[in-house]
């Protein structure tokens, strides 16, 4: 479903240097001194602040690449957010300690300076994209980019949220009902071929907080079919301590849940010992510095969008269509 009403220019990503991301950290991290009781002191670590560029390799398994060149242990650094394989990425890490840069095909670490702060999941403001669409039938459509500066941007969590299979959700939904045999099925068909018991708490979780995701995106699907104006308030993550209250996203949750035979309570799998608390995620938001130029059949895209927020979504948008090729 499409928030925009604009003609898209169709365009597809056809490589890694066509998506190219740009973490915004928290600016804490690029302080040079530090306020103390007895005056102003230079920051000298323990950690070493670091530039990490990567190609054609994820966030955790450039991580472990480092730690294993440095002997680290895996609380030794600190990421802000994971970033794609299928993209040329640009985050900064904290390491425990002073090391020198790496510089491999696929990885170049550089030593920025030092921080007394260890970075955790979350601490960034946003993301810097820069994204060239190959291929586009119809680069001249410009309406829609002026209409998703003015109208914003609905906020849906993207297709990898839920897997190349695309039912990472239906795994959630059948963990949350009980149906571990249905949901091994599943599970077995990407190839990991284990029982019920070898499979992580944090791999269950991550297929419940795809189910999480899924039925956020229905609501947004029902607003958008209902309302053309943006709402910026937020819409509920349901988990095992979310209290449905009268509002419109809180009752289409509450349909939704009921024809899956699932409430609140059924977050917290007592069997498993597993509870998935909920949360609240903003239904839409704003696209910063939207810019674009035309190259022959090409279209150049630069933007930044919020922490948490996707670029496919906003991809989807603009071309009306496929927007990646596999």
């Amino acid at each position: 479903m499409y928030w925009t009403k604009s003609k898209g220019t169709g365009g597809s990503v056809l490589k890694e240097e066509n998506f190219v991301v740009e973490e915004i950290p928290s600016r804490k991290f690029f302080m040079k001194y530090s306020r103390l009781a007895g005056g102003i002191k230079e920051v000298q670590g323990p950690y070493t602040l670091a530039l990490l560029r990567k190609k054609g390799i994820t966030t955790k398994d450039a991580i472990k690449f480092i730690q294993r060149k440095f002997n680290l242990k895996k609380d030794d650094i600190g990421y802000a957010g994971l970033k794609d394989k299928f993209a040329v990425t640009a985050q900064y890490i904290t390491i425990k300690g002073d090391i020198e840069g790496i510089k491999t095909d696929r990885i170049d670490l550089t030593k920025i300076g030092h921080t007394d702060k260890m970075m955790q999941v979350g601490e960034l403001i946003g993301n810097k994209f820069t994204i060239t669409l190959r291929n586009c039938k119809n680069p001249q459509n410009m309406a829609v980019m002026e209409e998703i500066k003015k109208r914003a941007m609905p906020n849906y969590f993207g297709p990898q949220r839920f897997g190349n299979h695309g039912d990472n959700h239906e795994v959630g939904r059948l963990i949350l009902t009980g149906n571990y045999e249905k949901a091994l099925d599943l599970i077995n068909k990407r190839g990991c071929e284990k029982s019920f018991d070898e499979i992580s708490k944090k791999t269950l979780k991550f297929f419940i907080h795809a189910y999480q995701s899924f039925l956020f995106n229905k609501i947004l699907d029902i607003y958008i079919s209902k309302y053309s104006k943006a709402c910026f308030v937020e819409f509920p993550l349901v988990g095992y301590d979310t209290k449905l209250k009268k509002d419109f996203a809180s009752q289409q949750l509450k349909k939704l849940m009921e024809k899956d035979k699932i409430s609140p309570k059924n977050f917290y799998v007592r069997s498993l010992n597993l509870r998935c608390n909920g949360s609240f995620r903003r239904a839409f938001v704003k696209v910063s510095d939207l810019s674009y130029k035309i190259e022959g059949s090409s279209l150049v895209l630069t933007f930044i969008l919020p922490k948490g927020s996707y670029a496919t979504t906003l991809l989807n948008e603009i071309t009306k269509g496929v927007h990646r090729q596999s």
